[in-house]
């Protein structure tokens, strides 16, 4: 699936009609005989999956034989484009870029793959490379070419440029600059006449930047005297400043991906979604697929920088010749295919095979080195060499998680791959309560984590408009819960927080509601405790498990199939802004405030303002302010308060503000002491809702007024049957008004609007 393939077919053409005719084996039986053959576990997925087995026998999306966030649909035939190519001397197949910094001067190296026809042994001509600069300024350089073709058909030439900085505007990630992009253009002219001469051409847009994925003594940061001093850091260097990456996990964006990946307009809001909640990294995780050209470059547009797995995902593969020579091609033609892209930041050879191996996920203990051979042979041997030829710029991982270097230097299965002074880590526990940020461990890079909630009712009735469907215990339910005790895990950490009887006639609806409310707090929870941990163990990354979906089920997804947020996306938006007060209450109930600044500039003479509510009242009973400063591109602990103060903390709340010049917006931040199921004095609201229309550039914009007569805990306003969206949900009010915009493309007056919202809330 993830190869081109080229055939030369002149000599079956005849004049008239032709006939091109394609057979295609079942996937899954193929696979299941080659597994006959060269078995590697695991036998099967668990069973909760309803899924297909031995999908790591066979190239192709790993995902579509069933994931635990998805269906088994392993679909069959060609799912890209397929055409009839004429020419006589060469074509452009592909190019790759290499830019590089040095004092007042970008180098840019241009790398372009001619190939002829099989019978081609000689080609001459010309190739032209013009690179478009500010100001309609362009710069041209060319070569002559004549050459015998020795290898496949190929032929390699290599040109450079050398561009004044002062013309050249840098790439930057999105939240810390332009994304600038010059149009890269590529001509060769063969000709062994000029009468008979054949042009090929590409166009391909590039960004000028500089990217390090930085390991080095983590004592030279954080000191000697500590534990966090111990091991390598793990970082991303862009442009020179270190950058903490906050995002999520990509998945698939339909299981079907011959259709997803023409659904531009899909991708488009996912990655617009991605932008939008201040996301500067993406992982295209390894058991889906190379995403589409178009793909990439909306990333390059939009500052998203991309961690590409290669396409292994919890399994251990095969190493037989046959397997490995696909490999091969398919490493080559995908690096050569995305390098030229600013937005990929680093390759990583699989997703948790590593770790699946030391920690015998799946029973292959008794053939440990077996394996370990098997896994050094695939990742090591065969992948790791062709990408550090084509793309010696940008970092190989073996694997993810990893200890990075570290494991490398263990012979690539190290003893702990998560050891938390090395690389990147994943992790996930639904036991624990999620909302507690003390439970969480101190990392490197945290490049998975995650918690599951349901879609949406309006989601699920996309797929099913049976009413009995809609109970946890219903066959429909059950069938789309892959996750083993799912759903039981999911009422473990809504209940230790929020209460819901089980004879409430709503019982599901709040169910729904309640899981996206504790896979927000809990997500909010533990990304803070990252963000918060850049101070002290030099935490440097957060991509949560995962951005999208790829069907109406319980996942981990902040997004819904078909493009609706759950509430996750919206604190993300929060739990991610470029400069936020991040409060954390302590075992001994002590709170710690912090204060993170993700701008290149400092935030002095600043002020944190910390008021204390019960919750009868929206007038604070205490308020204390404190002063407040970071450095850029931070994360610094401010105060410590003690959380009694001679009130009952099952009373009170505390919301904290700040107050800094040049810092245009900064969420607000709360902690509640108990679990709100054990609050007093929290009662129902009277919510009243008011619609206004404004004049906007981006469309239909309404604004919606709120008016609450008590404290208001995640509000969710729907608009069901208007197609839009809120700028903020899931409120917690604590004033009488408040107000969000709804953005629209259709043509309606407030009034339909306002007669189309719901809303629901957290009620004890």
């Amino acid at each position: 699936m993830f190869v081109r393939y080229i055939f030369d077919v002149k000599e079956h053409l005849k004049v008239g009609e032709n006939e091109l005719k394609f057979i295609f084996e079942s996937p899954t039986e193929y696979a299941k005989a080659r597994s006959r053959r060269y078995f590697t576990a695991p036998e099967c997925v668990p069973d909760v999956y309803n899924g297909e087995c031995h999908a790591n026998q066979i190239r192709k999306m790993q995902a579509s034989f069933s994931w635990d966030w998805g269906p088994a649909f392993p679909s069959v035939g060609i799912w890209r484009s397929a055409r009839l190519e004429f020419f006589n001397g060469a074509v452009i197949r592909s190019i790759t870029t290499h830019t590089e910094k040095k004092d007042s001067t970008w180098f840019l190296k241009v790398k372009v793959y001619l190939e002829t026809g099989e019978h081609i042994r000689h080609i001459k001509g010309y190739l032209s490379v013009y690179l478009s600069l500010e100001g309609h300024q362009t710069i041209k350089i060319g070569k002559y070419v004549d050459t015998k073709i020795k290898d496949e058909g190929t032929v390699e030439v290599e040109l450079d440029m050398n561009i004044s900085k002062n013309v050249i505007r840098e790439w930057w990630p999105n939240g810390y600059g332009s994304q600038s992009l010059y149009n890269l253009l590529i001509f060769f002219t063969t000709y062994e006449n000029w009468s008979d001469r054949e042009i090929s051409y590409k166009h391909v847009k590039i960004g000028f930047r500089t990217l390090e994925l930085v390991e080095q003594e983590a004592s030279l940061i954080l000191g000697n005297d500590t534990a966090a001093g111990k091991g390598l850091s793990f970082y991303f260097k862009v442009n020179g400043y270190p950058i903490f990456m906050k995002g999520s996990n990509w998945i698939p964006s339909n299981v079907l991906p011959e259709i997803g990946e023409k659904d531009t307009k899909r991708i488009d809001n996912l990655l617009v979604a991605a932008r939008d909640t201040h996301m500067a990294m993406l992982r295209v995780w390894g058991g889906g697929v190379y995403e589409s050209d178009y793909f990439y470059r909306r990333c390059d547009e939009l500052g998203i920088l991309v961690w590409q797995d290669f396409l292994f995902a919890c399994s251990m593969y095969p190493a037989d010749p046959e397997f490995l020579e696909n490999v091969k091609a398919e490493i080559e033609y995908n690096v050569l295919r995305l390098q030229h892209h600013p937005s990929i930041a680093v390759w990583a050879g699989n997703n948790e095979n590593e770790v699946a191996l030391r920690g015998n996920w799946y029973s292959t203990q008794s053939q440990f080195e077996k394996y370990k051979k098997e896994y050094i042979k695939l990742y090591v041997d065969t992948i790791k060499p062709i990408v550090e030829g084509i793309d010696p710029g940008r970092r190989y991982l073996v694997s993810s998680p990893s200890n990075g270097r570290k494991s490398e230097q263990d012979g690539y299965i190290a003893k702990n791959p998560y050891d938390p002074n090395y690389g990147d880590t994943h992790y996930y526990n639904y036991l624990a309560d999620n909302w507690d940020q003390n439970i969480y461990p101190q990392t490197r890079f945290a490049s998975e984590y995650g918690f599951q909630s349901l879609p949406s009712i309006k989601t699920m009735r996309t797929s099913t408009n049976n009413t009995s469907d809609y109970k946890v215990d219903s066959d429909y339910s059950k069938h789309r819960q892959h996750s083993p005790n799912g759903y039981n895990n999911i009422e473990i950490q809504m209940r230790r927080h929020l209460k819901l009887d089980i004879d409430d006639p709503k019982y599901f609806e709040k169910f729904v509601f309640y899981s996206q409310i504790s896979q927000a707090m809990s997500m909010k929870a533990e990304t803070e405790f990252y963000r918060q941990s850049q101070v002290d163990w030099y935490t440097m990354g957060a991509l949560y498990w995962q951005l999208n979906d790829i069907w109406q089920a319980p996942s981990w997804s902040g997004i819904e199939y078909g493009g609706k947020w759950k509430m996750l996306h919206y604190f993300a938006k929060s739990f991610f802004a470029p400069v936020l007060v991040s409060p954390r209450m302590t075992l001994t109930s002590e709170v710690n405030v912090y204060l993170i600044n993700d701008r290149f500039v400092p935030i002095i003479d600043a002020n944190i303002t910390v008021e204390m509510f019960n919750w009868t009242s929206f007038v604070p009973i205490k308020t204390q302010s404190y002063p407040a400063s970071a450095d850029p591109l931070s994360s610094k602990k401010q105060f410590t308060i003690d959380l009694w103060d001679a009130h009952k903390k099952d009373e009170i709340f505390l919301r904290f503000t700040l107050n800094a010049e040049g810092v245009v917006s900064s969420p607000n931040n709360y902690i509640f002491p108990v679990p709100l199921r054990n609050t007093k004095g929290l009662r129902k609201p009277k919510v009243q809702i008011s619609v206004l229309k404004e004049d906007s550039k981006m469309g239909k914009e309404f604004t919606v007024n709120i008016k609450v007569d008590a404290i208001t805990l995640f509000l969710w306003l729907e608009a069901d049957s208007i197609d839009g969206k809120f700028d903020d949900n899931g409120l917690i009010i604590t004033k009488p008004h408040t107000s969000v915009t709804f953005i629209t493309s259709e043509n309606i007056e407030p009034e339909t609007l306002q007669n189309a919202i719901s809303y629901q809330y957290y009620e004890n």
